[in-house]
C-alpha cells in the first residue's frame, strides 16, 4: 500500500512538472495573453482590454509590414526619459525602407501608403450656435474635448468617418502641423533636422550589415543607434566623428531596425519620438 501510494505521489508530481513545463513553453514560445495599456493603438485595440500575443522567438520571428507587435521601453538602460513598460504599436516600415511622412500621410520608398481604416486623426470642427448639442447627439460614439467657448471641438475620428462628417456640410478640419514647424521632442531631437509628428523624414530605417556614411549632419540621425542601441563610444569634435577612439566616415549595423507608429496617430507616441526600434525590443506579435 505505502508503495503505491509512493507511485502515485510519484506520478502526481512528474504530471504537474509536466503540465508546468508546457505551460511555460506555450506562454514564452507559442502564445500568451497581454493587457492593452495605452490609447496609442485605440481604434484597433482598446486600452485595458486583453489580447493574445505571439511570443517573438525561434518559432516565430518573422515579422511583415502592418504587423501590431508588442514592444518593450525602455530599449537600453540609458534610456531614462523612456516609460518603463510594454506597448503595442503598428510597423511601417522595415529594414531597408526609407520613410516619409507628409502632412500626417504616410510614404514608404516614395509610395504612398493606402490610409489604414482604423486610423485615427484630430480634426477640427466648429458649429453654429447650439448646433453641437444635436450633432454629438446624433454622433454618439465620438471622442471630443471643447477647445474654446465658440463651439470648437477637437475630435478623434477614422477618414472614412471624417469624409461623411465633412459631406453633410460640416466646418472640419485636420488638425495637424506646419511643414515648417520645428518640434524639439520629434527624433532625431536636433535643431539640423527640423521634423514634427505630421512632417517627418525621409528616413532610412537601416537593416544588419548596412554600411552608413556619416557626416556631421546625419550622425543626430545615426547618434543613438552607434552608442545606447549598439554599445560603441561616439565623439564629435572640431568636424570630426569618432567612433571608440578612432576617426570614422562609415558606420556597420550590427542589427535590424524597424518603424513602428500608432494607429492613434496625433496621440501617440512611438517611432516619431523614439527613432529607429531594434529588433531586440520587440517582444511579440498581436495574433489576429
Amino acid at each position: 500500500m505505502a508503495r503505491q501510494k509512493q507511485h502515485i505521489t510519484k506520478t502526481l508530481a512528474v504530471s504537474i512538472l509536466a503540465g508546468v513545463f508546457v505551460f511555460l513553453c506555450c506562454r514564452f514560445f507559442i502564445i500568451d495573453v497581454a493587457r492593452v495599456d495605452s490609447l496609442s493603438m485605440s481604434g484597433t485595440l482598446k486600452p485595458n482590454s486583453l489580447v493574445l500575443i505571439r511570443p517573438i522567438s525561434f518559432l516565430s520571428s518573422a515579422l511583415t509590414k502592418n504587423d501590431v507587435v508588442q514592444i518593450e521601453t525602455p530599449f537600453t538602460e540609458n534610456d531614462t526619459a523612456l516609460k518603463k513598460g510594454s506597448f503595442f504599436k503598428r510597423i511601417i516600415a522595415l529594414p531597408g525602407d526609407t520613410l516619409s511622412i507628409r502632412g500626417s500621410l504616410l510614404y514608404i520608398n516614395g509610395k504612398a501608403e493606402e490610409i489604414n481604416a482604423d486610423l485615427l486623426h484630430n480634426y477640427v470642427i466648429k458649429f453654429k450656435q447650439q448646433k453641437d448639442t444635436l450633432f454629438f447627439t446624433e454622433e454618439k460614439d465620438i471622442e471630443k474635448y471643447l477647445i474654446d467657448d465658440s463651439c470648437t471641438y477637437l475630435v478623434t475620428l477614422t477618414n472614412t468617418r471624417f469624409l461623411d462628417i465633412k459631406s453633410k456640410g460640416i466646418s472640419i478640419v485636420e488638425n495637424r502641423e506646419d511643414s515648417g514647424l520645428y518640434d524639439e521632442s520629434i527624433f532625431p531631437n536636433s535643431p539640423k533636422i527640423k521634423w514634427n509628428k505630421d512632417f517627418f523624414g525621409p528616413l532610412y530605417i537601416p537593416k544588419k550589415n548596412d554600411t552608413i556614411k556619416l557626416d556631421t549632419t546625419n550622425i543626430a540621425l545615426y547618434k543613438k543607434l552607434i552608442t545606447g542601441l549598439e554599445g560603441n563610444s561616439l565623439e564629435i569634435k572640431e568636424g570630426k566623428i569618432t567612433i571608440n577612439q578612432t576617426e570614422a566616415t562609415y558606420y556597420i549595423v550590427k542589427q535590424d531596425y524597424y518603424f513602428v507608429i500608432g494607429d492613434n496617430f496625433d496621440n501617440a507616441i512611438d517611432s516619431r519620438y523614439w527613432g529607429f526600434i531594434p529588433k531586440s525590443a520587440i517582444r511579440a506579435k498581436l495574433i489576429k
